[in-house]
């Protein structure tokens, strides 16, 4: 996540870093609508890293939008848009090649 919202970020608390994961794996499991935290373990390799890139560039995305000032609000909307793009292709990808299933997860119906 850190890495993700680049080196221009101010320093937070560990407690706020882990505050900005915990929405961001929230937002994850919404937004794909499978609780991989739950079946994070039965996943190969592959898909562990799939799912914490989207998961470091959510909060990486939080962590930016609270420095704005930091980064600098140009720099900070380019940073933004790129993890965006790349957060919505891997929830995209984990939504439509059903995987869920295969690591024993199930579909969140709401």
């Amino acid at each position: 996540m850190k890495l993700a919202a680049g080196a221009n970020i101010a320093v937070l608390t560990d407690a706020d870093y882990t505050i900005f994961i915990n929405q961001a794996e929230g937002e994850f499991i919404a937004d794909t609508e499978c609780n991989w935290i739950d079946i994070y373990s039965a996943m190969n390799a592959d898909f562990k890293k799939s799912v914490e890139a989207a998961v470091a560039g959510k909060a990486a995305i939080k962590v930016l939008r609270n420095d704005l000032e930091a980064v600098g609000t140009s720099q900070a909307v380019a940073r933004v848009n790129i993890l965006l793009d790349e957060y919505l292709r891997l929830v995209k990808q984990l939504k439509e090649n059903d995987v869920i299933t295969a690591f024993g997860g199930k579909k969140i119906v709401p």
